[in-house]
């Protein structure tokens, strides 16, 4: 340096003019070679690894939703689209990236190892594909055979994942390695282009400011661009239009990626939102009161959530003919008039051939010279003025319900696929909600038509029993004058056959009481006039009217001794009605020389009554309906014993009415005991039921 120093401007000149000579070609071979090598990093990243990471993205996606998909149909689901269907797609991913992993552009050894992890995954979709038609298929299998082939499709699929997963790996770090040359070349090229400055500020000031502005600046708004993706922000683009070739495709390259991001993103973003709105719709009208209001939300809910223009939903009944049509619109568009009868005729066709293929019908332009040809789209054209139309049916398993459409007037309309599996699915709610709501309103005109029938019943019931009560009273009392002689002797064979007609009509006055008891029991309720009674006195008045039967049926009434403290809070008149039923059915079902016996006790607070008998007994098949009105057990029938079968009904009406229960526990040729639990008395009276 000191040489130098010494030396004159000229020769400095000449120093400095030498090393510049020196120093330029080597910098400009060194930043050749880092330009390129960049380059050849950047065209690996653009032509192998982004279009094989991203084909290996999608090949994961539709597997995934293939698995989904074949899950619902072994699940019992009915999936809107087939697992099957899927394959084509993934093939067609496979061999984007297989075309990618063989570029020439990449190592002959790195595209060895490359293609055999491919074939790998290829190996691993097919075998998963084979699994799942196996399992598909073998769904009326046995059970144990059904898991088995469900598991080894699963153990496929992760076997898929697995080998997907380990191409992304491998892919991912030699894209990132990629990256990294790419980036430290970029570092070091900014770097020998300012230490070439710094060397020549003076006689290349021109030429630094020329490399700043196509190297250094581009390069810097680029990292920037990448810092803000980085931290989040998705808008964030890098400028194509200055800076050198390499730096504007690196640019181009990175917006091409954040384009593809955001695509997918929003894509993501649509196909979720249409999900929701299928949630949300199923939410809706499975909580809808009635058909109408169903309907018009669905079409509401739809036409709001997809954005078009027009929505007409026909339903039709199993003739094919409308009995309903629900539509919604823009608040700018009028209604619709009613369909032609040419086209209305066919709603329930369309349905049914859109049902029989599993399919829909869409029209993305009406005024396509191809749809312009088709007749029915024409007439449909010229009812409707859309230009557009999505139509799905709506129906459940063989059963067609009607069609539900879509439609767009203001001009031609791409329909998405999310957008009709949303549709497909809103069709399937709306299906399951119309028949559900057909059956709720026939079970309630079938309750509301049983109520009638039953008060008209009770009110026909009513009447009869008043009516019967009137010629009754007169047959009784001519009866009486006549045994009193008050028409004359009688003679003994006289005197029998009014015996006879006596006890009929005896009989016919117990049913009709019975009968006005229940319909006033059934109309009013029981209403009870409470009071404290002893028991000690009710059970010993019940035996003295029950005695002089059971003496006359030759049968024993035994009464077990009463605590005479024992007290019950009744409405006397009735609960001695209940038990004088129960004893007089112990007496009449116990044959001569038996024994019927009336106790009384307290227990755990309750007062127990039991009248107990040793009489024919009632078979086990019976007891179920013994206290149903107008039931009789069966060996009661086959004796020829009399009776109406309202007695228990009554006795259990009452006992019920005053908060107790009414118990039977009999066998057949043994005797019954028939226990009546209540409540003790403490003074809270008892309300009408």
């Amino acid at each position: 340096m000191t040489k130098l120093a010494s030396r004159s401007v000229s020769g400095q000149l000449k120093v400095l003019g030498l090393a510049l000579v020196v120093l330029i070609p080597v910098v400009a071979a060194a930043s050749l070679w880092n330009l390129t090598g960049q380059s050849r990093d950047i065209h690996v990243l653009t032509t192998s690894y982004s279009p094989a990471l991203d084909a290996n993205n999608a090949v994961l996606i539709d597997m995934t939703g293939a698995y989904v998909t074949w899950s619902q149909l072994l699940g019992g689901s009915a999936p809107l689209t087939s697992y099957r269907g899927t394959q084509n797609r993934v093939s067609v991913e496979l061999a984007t990236m297989e075309r990618a992993l063989t570029s020439s552009s990449l190592p002959a050894e790195d595209r060895t190892r490359y293609a055999a992890l491919l074939d790998t995954q290829r190996t691993a979709i097919a075998a998963w594909f084979r699994s799942a038609e196996a399992a598909d298929d073998g769904m009326r299998r046995s059970q144990p055979q059904r898991e088995v082939l469900e598991t080894d499709a699963m153990d496929r699929f992760r076997a898929f994942r697995d080998s997907n997963r380990g191409l992304y790996d491998v892919l991912r770090l030699e894209r990132d390695a990629a990256r990294d040359r790419a980036r430290r070349s970029v570092q070091l090229l900014v770097g020998t282009a300012a230490a070439t400055v710094l060397l020549a500020m003076v006689i290349v000031l021109r030429g630094w400011r020329l490399l700043a502005r196509s190297v250094s600046g581009p390069l810097e708004r680029l990292r920037s661009v990448v810092e803000r993706q980085r931290d989040g922000d998705r808008d964030a683009q890098a400028d194509t239009g200055t800076g050198a070739a390499e730096i504007r495709a690196l640019a181009a390259d990175f917006n091409g990626l954040t384009r593809s991001n955001q695509v997918l993103q929003e894509q993501q973003s649509v196909v979720l939102l249409a999900h929701q709105l299928a949630l949300d719709v199923a939410r809706v009208v499975h909580g809808a009161p009635d058909i109408d209001t169903a309907l018009h939300t669905v079409c509401t809910m739809l036409g709001e959530g997809l954005s078009v223009d027009r929505i007409i939903l026909y339903t039709h009944d199993e003739s094919g003919v409308i009995d309903q049509r629900t539509q919604w619109h823009r608040h700018d568009l009028p209604d619709l008039p009613v369909l032609p009868p040419s086209l209305a005729g066919e709603v329930k066709d369309v349905g049914d051939e859109l049902r029989r293929q599993a399919t829909f019908f869409v029209v993305s332009d009406f005024l396509a010279p191809e749809v312009q040809a088709q007749d029915r789209a024409q007439r449909f054209y010229r009812a409707t003025g859309a230009t557009s139309l999505l139509m799905v049916p709506v129906g459940i398993g063989e059963q067609g319900l009607g069609v539900l459409s879509l439609m767009t007037v203001d001009g031609p309309r791409r329909w998405r696929r999310y957008e009709i599996q949303a549709v497909q699915q809103c069709a399937g709610y709306v299906a399951q909600s119309i028949v559900d709501l057909r059956l709720r309103e026939m079970r309630e005109a079938q309750v509301d038509q049983l109520t009638a029938l039953d008060r008209q019943k009770t009110d026909f019931m009513a009447t009869v029993s008043h009516e019967l009560r009137t010629p009754l009273t007169s047959i009784n009392g001519y009866l009486e004058l006549l045994q009193d002689g008050d028409y004359g002797d009688l003679t003994s064979s006289q005197r029998g056959a009014l015996d006879i007609i006596g006890r009929n009509a005896h009989r016919l006055r117990g049913l009709i009481e019975d009968l006005l008891v229940l319909n006033k029991i059934e109309v009013t309720g029981l209403q009870s006039s409470t009071e404290e009674v002893e028991v000690v006195s009710l059970v010993a008045g019940v035996a003295d009217l029950l005695r002089p039967v059971a003496d006359a049926a030759g049968v024993s009434l035994v009464v077990d001794a009463v605590d005479p403290e024992l007290t019950i809070r009744v409405d006397r008149g009735q609960l001695e009605r209940s038990l004088i039923n129960l004893g007089s059915n112990a007496v009449k079902f116990t044959p001569a020389g038996g024994r019927a016996t009336i106790a009384a006790k307290q227990v755990d607070g309750r007062v127990v009554i039991t009248v107990t008998d040793t009489g024919i007994g009632i078979p086990e098949k019976d007891l179920p309906d013994l206290f149903d009105r107008f039931f009789r057990a069966s060996n009661a029938t086959a004796a020829a014993i009399p009776g109406t079968g309202l007695g228990l009904a009554i006795v259990r009406a009452i006992v019920e009415g005053h908060g107790g229960e009414l118990q039977v526990d009999s066998v057949e040729d043994q005797g019954t005991v028939m226990t009546v639990v209540l409540p003790a008395g403490n003074g809270t009276a008892v309300h009408a039921v």
